[in-house]
């Protein structure tokens, strides 16, 4: 008896071990744009002819100095990335380069002006926030507490 005698009866006799399997789907063709969640929950899109998944988190590569194209990892290289765009080492040429042309002074002064004007708006801001805050409004009653307990604390020591 052939291979597939034996199994067709062996599941006849109810002896047969393996799942059943009956047809089969391939993967299914998706269109450029097409979107559709997963058993996961997890959303998909077609996107360039190719699966991406859906976040609400952007993608976000590896930081790249502006200069020599270095990947940012150090975090001193990080620190100065996110101030200036460049990795430490192309700062310390930048700033370099500005001293020998003597701009380098020009360049600190320009720095500290936007860093003063940054800081003036962000007062600026809170200074707008707190005065249209009518939720933080002044409250006489605790002021009046306050100081009748100033008053009797001072009354009581200068009765010792």
């Amino acid at each position: 008896m052939g291979k597939n005698l034996k199994e067709i009866q062996s599941m006849i006799d109810g002896r047969y071990e393996r799942k059943i399997q009956v047809g089969y789907t391939g993967k299914t063709q998706r269109k450029e744009g097409e979107k559709w969640t997963d058993g996961n929950g997890t959303e998909w899109e077609i996107v360039n002819g190719k699966r991406k998944q859906i976040t609400s988190v952007p993608a976000r590569g590896f930081d790249r100095c502006s200069d020599c194209d270095k990947i940012i990892f150090k975090q001193r290289d990080e620190n100065t990335y996110n101030r200036m765009g460049r990795c430490y080492y192309c700062q310390i040429n930048f700033e370099v380069d500005l001293k020998a042309k003597g701009k380098w002074k020009d360049w600190v002064i320009k720095q500290e002006k936007m860093r003063w004007e940054s800081i003036e708006k962000e007062v600026v801001a809170i200074m707008k926030d707190i005065k249209n805050d009518t939720d933080q409004a002044f409250d006489k009653s605790i002021a009046n507490v306050m100081a009748n307990e100033n008053i009797s604390m001072t009354i009581e020591q200068h009765k010792k």
